[in-house]
């Protein structure tokens, strides 16, 4: 596989395990990321990768290029350099050994003119204060002159180990790791900038029962390949929260949705104040979308290639059920009289009435 993509092998420690870790969706944005900024795709081969870890070895085309698919990404943690790799800690220091020695331009100011720290992380194991000094003890001796700063050093160096992950439950404390690498790290996620808990649903001043939450809707942009200058639609807009993502990597957004209520911001409580999707985007500082209230059964656009990605939530669930325009009556038999729209103006709301039966049946 990796003899037809060109570039350097760097280390990605991704974001795994929980419910709510969108782990499923880690390879697919890694590879759309790396399509976006210009690697060559894939960048990863998903068909062997080891789905119970966290680790994960991409080749991508330059260090530039990987720190900038790193700061996209929401499902990695941190990408690095490595400077040595094995089945066991043994084999890793040697390999490292003979990187520092065939690479002494590259690894001179790491190692002698910046200030470093060494530390100790372990997937499927916990390691006590004494056994991290024992693991980076010997990578210790390779030659460094350059000033430990354990607070704030300028290069951060990792011994990762992986001790496996068998159903369900991390394998019993003192097995040998089965994969071991030693790197430098290039740069942190999306997740070190703090942009999640900024756009968390939390602190958002509108949002609904049914709003996509912020790691799932930078996701989603993500493997949109929304970027600065690009045209986004969102068909079943409801309150934006996909639109808010997209928009804040500078994109046109457009929605649409057919609840006149939730666009219109009309409120059932009489003295509640009124807000709507567009207090999101002025809370948040991000360029106004242009909304559409209407029915995607009957679509007003004209039929042509006009965006650059559509990214949606479909609200066909438990808690959002599938319905479109229509009329009441008509829907149950009866005559329904046409509505006069010049004469009631935006005191009007449309009516809507489930999809048939056989379109949307139980097993769909």
């Amino acid at each position: 596989f990796f003899m037809e993509v060109s570039g350097m092998e760097f280390l990605v420690q991704q974001v795994w395990g929980g419910p709510k870790s969108f782990a499923d969706f880690r390879f697919a944005e890694l590879n759309s990321v790396a399509e976006m900024v210009g690697a060559a795709s894939p960048v990863i081969d998903e068909k062997n990768v080891d789905v119970g870890s966290p680790f994960v070895m991409a080749r991508i085309d330059s260090i530039e290029m990987a720190t900038e698919v790193a700061k996209r990404c929401v499902m990695i943690k941190n990408i690095h350099e490595v400077w040595g790799n094995g089945d066991s800690l043994e084999a890793a220091l040697k390999k490292a050994k003979t990187y520092v020695e065939e690479n002494k331009a590259h690894v001179d100011r790491f190692m002698h003119n910046e200030t470093f720290a060494v530390r100790v992380n372990g997937f499927g194991h916990t390691y006590s204060v004494q056994e991290q000094r024992k693991v980076m003890e010997p990578f210790l001796q390779l030659g460094w002159t350059a000033k430990v700063n354990l607070k704030n050093p300028k290069n951060i160096f990792w011994v990762f180990t992986d001790h496996g992950h068998q159903e369900g439950h991390f394998k019993t404390a003192g097995n040998s790791p089965s994969k071991v690498w030693f790197c430098r790290q290039i740069s942190e996620g999306m997740r070190s900038m703090g942009v999640l808990p900024r756009f968390s649903l939390k602190t958002r001043p509108f949002i609904g029962p049914t709003s996509t939450c912020a790691e799932l809707a930078f996701l989603m942009a993500n493997q949109g390949q929304v970027r600065n200058g690009s045209l986004v639609f969102d068909p079943f807009v409801g309150t934006a929260s996909l639109l808010v993502a997209s928009s804040y990597f500078g994109a046109f957004c457009v929605g649409m949705d057919r609840d006149y209520c939730l666009l219109h911001s009309k409120v059932h409580k009489p003295k509640a104040r009124q807000k709507d999707l567009f207090v999101n985007f002025k809370y948040y500082g991000l360029g106004k979308p242009e909304i559409v209230c209407g029915d995607n059964a009957f679509p007003p656009w004209v039929q042509r290639e006009m965006v650059d990605a559509i990214i949606c939530d479909p609200p066909y669930g438990v808690r959002a059920g599938a319905r479109r325009t229509g009329s009441r009556k008509a829907h149950q038999g009866k005559k329904a009289n046409d509505v006069d729209i010049w004469k009631y103006g935006k005191k009007h709301v449309p009516s809507s009435i489930p999809y048939p039966g056989h379109i949307f049946s139980t097993h769909s």
